[in-house]
């Protein structure tokens, strides 16, 4: 049966063998069974009186139990990011469709909430599933909080296709390497920050891995080849997506370049057009209530091949001077000289000009001067970051994306 011929999530997990492992995560395990036993027992005695209901537990089963025995009902889930805990939100109008809340990462304020109908997600599980390579076979390693709307929508579906999740939430890679070996691991979902982790704490290749699923950050030719001298057997997939939307474009490991921009094909069923940069695209797989084509604020152009290059968000366009500067192509200037493992850039009124700030954190030690000579290479003298604050790494949040309001912080301190 189709996944859209479902009513919601819990009777799709119902349809799956019941025996078989679905979920291990740091405290307990699940059978299929035994999820949709445990949530149909919360459905039962659930008070409906609420259109909504925020979701604040901190393990990942609960998470999902929860999420589960709430959609679908008149109570729809909305499981809290770590920044929403402290905010105030008022539910308003929630569509008569919608079957959930999900939570953007809020990474320069507040989060802001989204509605989604069952078939948003569930008609898209075949095709994500088929770039991504899940199956029933699949035994997925994935890390961090059913917050961030990317690990929810993962788990579902590696669920449908009736696949096992292997999940933490602790930040320990020697710990994420053991789950793997020990459950016979055969897929990762992580983004490419904790990706890159991995190879310093192996000893050895891993051949057991054949699928690694990874988006919200860029990854080049570079990163890639890391991960594929630790991971020889597998094949990298990295998507463009976002949570008003759901995935987008893709690009393999084998088309990976030095070209960090390229962010890959779309998915069937998508469609891309740009107007003077700006990315519009036109989905059935969206949150309710806005209009198609719909943009993300976010810049590229489609190249010869009809592939999409990412060139930042437009409010990523800093104005110095008078002239305009894309903080991702300085960012992407830092990262590409050896040691420097992450950099951002904010710009900032000083005196009576504008400057760039850069934060840099690396595994080599460099004055501002060496930065600026290195810069010099790729960077005009206006695109030159003024000050440089040198850290042991960049906050992120649950999504993965940098925190900015963090940033601003250290600036000020």
């Amino acid at each position: 049966m189709a996944y859209g011929a479902y009513k919601d999530y819990l009777a799709m997990l119902a349809a799956k063998p019941q025996d078989k492992l679905a979920l291990l995560d740091d405290a307990t395990s699940f059978t299929y069974g035994q999820l949709v036993e445990e949530a149909t027992k919360l459905r039962e005695a659930a008070d409906y009186s609420e259109p909504a209901i925020f979701i604040h537990e901190n393990s990942i089963a609960q998470q999902l139990l929860q999420f589960l025995a709430y959609s679908g009902t008149a109570t729809r889930p909305i499981i809290a990011t770590e920044l929403s805990k402290n905010q105030q939100f008022e539910v308003g109008h929630i569509p008569e469709k919608a079957c959930m809340g999900v939570m953007t990462s809020g990474s320069t304020g507040k989060s802001k909430l989204l509605w989604r109908d069952y078939h948003s997600w569930a008609d898209f599980f075949p095709e994500q599933n088929r770039v991504f390579g899940v199956d029933e076979k699949t035994i997925i390693f994935c890390q961090g909080s059913l917050a961030f709307t990317g690990n929810l929508n993962i788990y579902i579906g590696v669920l449908a296709a009736g696949g096992t999740l292997i999940v933490t939430e602790k930040f320990r890679p020697r710990h994420w390497l053991q789950l793997m070996e020990q459950h016979a691991v055969n897929t990762l979902y992580l983004i490419p920050s904790k990706l890159m982790l991995l190879p310093k704490f192996m000893n050895t290749p891993n051949e057991q891995i054949r699928h690694i699923i990874s988006g919200s950050q860029t990854m080049g030719r570079q990163e890639a080849d890391k991960l594929l001298a630790v991971f020889p057997n597998t094949e990298i997939t990295l998507y463009y997506g976002a949570s008003e939307l759901n995935y987008i474009t893709y690009i393999k490991d084998k088309d990976m370049t030095g070209d960090r921009t390229v962010i890959g094909q779309p998915f069937a069923g998508v469609g891309i057009t740009i107007k003077n940069e700006e990315i519009f695209i036109d989905t059935p797989y969206h949150v309710e209530g806005i209009a198609l084509p719909f943009s993300l604020k976010d810049r590229g152009y489609v190249d010869e091949r009809g592939w999409l290059h990412f060139l930042g968000r437009t409010d990523d366009i800093c104005n110095v001077n008078g002239r305009k500067v894309s903080s991702v192509k300085v960012t992407t200037a830092l990262t590409d000289i050896e040691g420097v493992t992450e950099a951002a850039v904010l710009s900032r009124h000083v005196g009576d000009a504008d400057v760039l700030i850069a934060f840099v954190a690396a595994t080599t030690s460099y004055s501002k001067q060496e930065l600026v000579k290195l810069l010099r290479e790729s960077l005009e003298d206006y695109e030159l970051p003024k000050q440089f604050i040198f850290v042991e790494h960049l906050s992120r949040n649950e999504s993965g994306k940098i925190d900015k309001l963090v940033l601003t912080q250290w600036e000020l301190s």
